[in-house]
């Protein structure tokens, strides 16, 4: 029970943990970016500190270089004019110049090996920040879409709510006319009644009128008129 309890703990806290990330993520990759700068621009003075260093060994070892030819030549020329003592220094001088360059070309081929790897995983890096700035520049649009998704929300409710009122109001408007349903009904109880028959037979002055006209209204008047 307490493994399955932790398990959900654990697995609520990932979801969470990715769905966090998933929110900020163009704010942990420029976080990630400028670390991964620092450290590239860090071991870029190293590579620069090296290759210092390498060149300095050189010049150092094309001196050294330079004074054993040198000392070479003196030490036969002792030898030459049979100064057994001097070329026996010369010689002894020679040695510790020779073994201080074997150590000098030692360091300079370790130094330049050293460079070479630092130079590799510089460019390799390199082109991982590249690619790493382009998937920023992405989350970025990304972002901004899911931004622009978010705050359309209200518009398309504001366009779903304008559809629905249309809706209604053309409903409103097919309904039937309330006037008009309460004249057909007057109509269709006259026919049912007879009345509607006796007004037809009356306008075609088939009996007395049914109700008066204007007409004969009109007809008094001028009646009464010409009496006076």
């Amino acid at each position: 029970m307490f493994s399955t309890l932790m398990t959900i703990v654990r697995g609520r806290s990932e979801r969470a943990r990715a769905q966090l990330e998933s929110t900020h993520a163009v704010l942990i990759l420029e976080q990630k970016i400028r670390e991964a700068e620092q450290g590239h621009n860090t071991a870029k003075r190293s590579l620069a500190t090296m290759i210092m260093r390498e060149r300095n060994e050189a010049r150092a070892l094309t001196s050294l270089n330079t004074r054993i030819t040198d000392l070479e030549a003196r030490a036969m020329a002792a030898l030459d004019a049979e100064m057994d003592a001097l070329a026996q220094e010369a010689a002894g001088a020679l040695a510790d110049l020779e073994s201080e360059r074997d150590t000098r070309n030692r360091a300079v081929d370790k130094t330049r090996m050293s460079a070479q790897r630092l130079r590799l995983m510089i460019e390799k890096c390199q082109r991982r920040l590249i690619e790493l700035r382009q998937g920023l520049h992405t989350a970025r649009s990304m972002d901004a879409e899911r931004i622009s998704a978010t705050a359309l929300r209200g518009d398309i409710a504001g366009a779903a709510a304008l559809v629905e009122g249309e809706a209604v109001l053309k409903r409103v408007l097919e309904s039937a006319d309330v006037v008009e349903e309460l004249d057909i009904l007057d109509q269709l109880n006259a026919e049912l009644d007879g009345d509607d028959l006796v007004d037809r037979l009356a306008a075609s002055g088939l009996g007395a009128p049914v109700r008066t006209r204007g007409e004969d209204v009109l007809s008094r008047l001028r009646s009464q008129q010409q009496d006076k």
